[in-house]
């Protein structure tokens, strides 16, 4: 499912929310991918990520490939440290 770079940017700014007490290292990591993307959103409204990175002739496309990567790795070790700690809840 593909969303436009507004959504995506509200997206990680509302995960940054959610997790600046618990992980404030990764919900810094959102906070700087909510910022690329709000920035990508201007140069390029109406697009999502990867029509931007792919029609994109620009530095921006470059800053949202990063920003895309990041955010991933961000995610991943969000839900894996939520799964953690729900694990050794249930002990």
């Amino acid at each position: 499912m593909s969303m436009p770079l507004v959504l995506a940017a509200l997206f990680f700014a509302v995960l940054a929310t959610v997790e600046w007490d618990r992980l404030p290292g990764i919900a810094r990591i959102y906070l700087g991918v909510a910022t690329a993307f709000a920035i990508g959103a201007f140069a390029h409204p109406w697009m999502n990520v990867a029509d931007a990175v792919d029609h994109g002739r620009d530095g921006i496309a470059l800053l949202l490939a990063v920003a895309r990567v990041a955010g991933f790795a961000a995610v991943m070790v969000s839900v894996a440290t939520a799964l953690r700690s729900a694990a050794l809840r249930s002990r």
